[in-house]
């Protein structure tokens, strides 16, 4: 056959048809029309390679995954980006859509191949880093890969047909742009966290995720192929069946992205009427600490802290009947109203605290000149009277009993004390004086 092309084999034996059944005949009507047919079988035997599964494959999601699984646990949105430029699954997603477009059975059993190995592989990785982690907690990277909604089957759509375009027009640089705006790997790794802490939640969420990215690039790029001339002259009925089956599969796959949509703009829109009704609610000083907004089935549940100069009585009824009337929904509240510290009160408490400041530098300074005084032990401890408030040091001497040259050792000692702490008063002082009154 005219479309074989023997150096890109398919699984197995089976030479890949770079042309689909009808190559041949596509060749010579397209050599007619302008000769882009060798074009296609280059663009096709290319597309093919890309969903090859191979140890350069294989090593490149491993990378992949542990890159977005530690990136994930860091909540690094810039390690995870990394890891959407390393994954080499946009291969076997494209050829998946090339095959299908083509009818090529050879390639879409290639793909399905590759795809399956290099997703199973993501998540043994993802799983078995988590494992070892001492780190499981919930990251706001995580929890963004858990809630797919219309939103992402439309970007990974708009992705797919980037990504044929780049794909045709050899654009390297868009197709980096379009790894990193439809995910695949980091949703991969997410599953492996939910069955690793048994979060199974998060791992359904980032598997609808994954399989709607998936799913929407390859249908993308099967439509946009067709629409090239790319596969075998069908007839009106076969194409429509073939459009038929796309949109069906992806209508089918819209019903828990429009539900998840819903419900996150409901969301959206309660956090907001409730913004607004608390902040009606609140005086012109007064502040929100922290709120926290859910919707709980036909319910929404409102916790926060609030920082007030005056209490408000009844501020969680007020809100509740407010957001009951503007949201129509059963309402929960739950406000802690804590004082907030007038100017008054600062003040006092910074003059406390340079108080507790300086008595405890006094009083390092009393024990490092305590120290240094009765170094060698030629002054004893009992000797010498520290008055930290006053910054003065009296040390008893009885020179007579000191002898000459201990006492100029004393006096050394007390001078270089002195020298070291120029605001204290270092004194000396008679130990007869001071010895009648201690009897007394």
């Amino acid at each position: 056959m005219a479309g074989n092309h023997p150096g890109v084999p398919g699984p197995g034996d089976a030479p890949f048809n770079a042309g689909g059944r009808r190559a041949a005949q596509k060749d010579e009507n397209d050599a007619a029309a302008g000769g882009d047919a060798h074009g296609r079988s280059l663009i096709l035997a290319s597309v093919a390679r890309d969903a090859r599964l191979d140890k350069k494959f294989l090593l490149l999601i491993i990378l992949a995954a542990a890159i977005a699984t530690l990136g994930l646990l860091q909540s690094s949105t810039a390690v995870v980006i990394g890891a959407m430029l390393v994954s080499p699954l946009m291969g076997p997603i494209m050829g998946l859509g090339f095959g299908l477009a083509t009818i090529e059975s050879n390639l879409i059993k290639r793909s399905l191949i590759t795809l399956a190995a290099g997703t199973a592989v993501a998540i043994l990785v993802a799983m078995l880093i988590i494992w070892l982690s001492p780190i499981k907690d919930v990251t706001p990277e995580l929890r963004a890969r858990t809630q797919p909604t219309l939103l992402d089957l439309g970007v990974a759509v708009v992705g797919g047909i980037a990504g044929v375009y780049a794909i045709m027009r050899k654009l390297s640089g868009v197709m980096v742009g379009v790894a990193i705006a439809t995910a695949l790997v980091p949703p991969l790794s997410t599953v492996g966290f939910g069955l690793v802490t048994g979060r199974f939640d998060f791992a359904l969420g980032a598997a609808l995720l994954f399989l709607t990215n998936t799913l929407a690039i390859a249908f993308a790029a099967t439509i946009v192929a067709r629409l090239n001339h790319f596969g075998p002259s069908l007839t009106r009925q076969h194409t429509a069946m073939q459009v038929a089956g796309i949109v069906v599969t992806l209508g089918i796959l819209s019903i828990p992205l429009a539900l998840t949509l819903n419900s996150l703009a409901g969301e959206v829109r309660a956090r907001s009427v409730v913004q607004a009704e608390l902040r009606s609610l609140l005086g012109e000083g007064d502040r929100v600490d922290s709120l926290n907004v859910r919707v709980e089935g036909d319910a929404v549940a409102v916790d926060g802290v609030v920082l007030v100069d005056r209490y408000a009585g009844r501020l969680d009824n007020k809100l509740a009947a407010k957001i009951r009337g503007e949201l129509d929904r059963d309402v929960r509240v739950n406000i802690v109203q804590l004082r907030q510290q007038t100017n008054a009160a600062v003040q006092v408490e910074e003059q406390l605290n340079r108080r507790i400041a300086t008595l405890e530098e006094r009083e390092e300074a009393s024990r490092a000149i305590l120290a240094g005084l009765t170094v060698g032990e030629l002054l004893p401890r009992e000797r010498v009277l520290i008055d930290a408030q006053a910054r003065r040091v009296i040390v008893q001497r009885d020179r007579d009993a000191e002898g000459e040259q201990v006492a100029a050792a004393i006096d050394r000692i007390m001078i270089s004390v002195q020298a070291g702490h120029p605001r204290w008063l270092i004194q000396n002082g008679s130990l007869a004086a001071v010895e009648p009154a201690t009897a007394e």
